[in-house]
């Protein structure tokens, strides 16, 4: 059994796509930005999962994972406010983003913690976005919930030109990735 450390609704939707069976178990955990994307998701992601497995069964993994929008070398997490979202989103306007997700699989074995932590990356092409496509997407709530401001699985996907890699990545948990850990 999988016990997921997210409340992402989207999190959960790739999950059942996968015909796996799961449980949620959003936890709240001191997010850090490191000094790269890979080691800011991979750490993230490895908080949670360890922050959840004590409330796991003994034979159950705990599934954490973490997403960051790279633009520039500069790592975007979730916006802290409506005017942050409208500057991440001009920032991403006409530009390629690279989004990075985290997973980490946690479990007990022989009473001692086992994990195992890696990280995935895509790249989306942004469409220029208008003064008023920022403010109605502002508005609507989703880029407050979404790293770099920017959700593609939702309304955001309106805005996306091409992408290249895993579309799964971009909403936060790369499917091949985590099957590959499984």
């Amino acid at each position: 059994m999988i016990y997921l450390a997210s409340a992402s609704p989207q999190r959960s939707q790739i999950l059942r796509e996968l015909d796996l069976t799961f449980t949620v178990l959003p936890v709240e955990v001191e997010e850090v930005a490191l000094v790269t994307p890979e080691a800011t998701v991979c750490e993230n992601a490895r908080r949670k999962a360890e922050r959840a497995l004590p409330q796991c069964p003994t034979d159950a993994v705990a599934l954490g994972a973490d997403t960051v929008v790279e633009i520039d070398g500069k790592i975007l997490g979730k916006p802290g406010s409506t005017e942050e979202a409208r500057r991440f989103l001009s920032l991403l306007s006409g530009r390629v983003v690279k989004a990075w997700s985290g997973i980490s699989l946690c479990r007990l074995r022989d009473g001692k913690t086992v994990s195992q932590t890696a990280c995935e990356s895509a790249s989306a092409k942004i469409k220029a976005l208008t003064d008023g496509e920022i403010d109605w997407y502002v508005a609507t709530g989703e880029p407050m919930t979404r790293a770099g401001a920017f959700g593609i699985s939702r309304i955001g996907e309106i805005f996306v030109e091409r992408i290249e890699g895993s579309y799964s990545c971009f909403a936060g948990l790369p499917k091949r990735l985590l099957l590959s850990m499984l």
